[in-house]
């Protein structure tokens, strides 16, 4: 597949989830009515700006020349399919981890897995000092830095 075909059709699927966005941000978010930034603002946004770019990505891959197209493409990694599946198998597992176990324990063991088997690094001590230290880290910024309140688990328990 050429760079171009595949620039059309990433183009095309950011496009339709930025309309998708945008009109769920409309039919979900009541304005405001006592500023001109509300609730809605940030979101749409968001959308906006992926949209922008799902556009000059479709008219940059349309613009693109012939003769580039011709020229064959270095194949990509071979692992790249199972590297992706191995991301999203992460995800539904890290979704599934967090009630039970709650935000630092899961991440603790989906960062623990991602190292070990999709980036093979065998190595405990790095593997170990990733883990806990992106886990706590993360809880550190987003919970007390920022306030957000982050599942604590059902099975296991902890608080800081």
């Amino acid at each position: 597949m050429s760079p171009s075909v595949r620039d059309r059709i990433a183009g095309a699927v950011l496009l339709a989830v930025a309309l998708v966005w945008i009109i769920l941000v409309f039919q979900t978010i009541e304005p405001s009515r006592s500023s001109a930034a509300g609730p809605r603002a940030f979101p749409l946004f968001f959308g906006l700006v992926l949209a922008g770019m799902a556009l000059v990505l479709l008219v940059q891959s349309f613009l693109a020349s012939e003769v580039a197209d011709e020229v064959d493409a270095p194949p990509g990694p071979p692992n790249e399919f199972s590297a992706v599946v191995a991301t999203v198998g992460s995800v539904v597992v890290y979704g599934l981890l967090l009630e039970p176990l709650g935000f630092i324990p899961s991440t603790i063991i989906v960062v623990a897995m991602m190292m070990v088997f999709v980036l093979r690094i065998r190595a405990p001590l790095k593997v170990a000092a990733m883990s806990l230290g992106l886990a706590i880290g993360c809880y550190l910024v987003f919970s007390k830095l920022l306030g957000t309140y982050l599942p604590p688990g059902t099975v296991i328990t902890i608080y800081f």
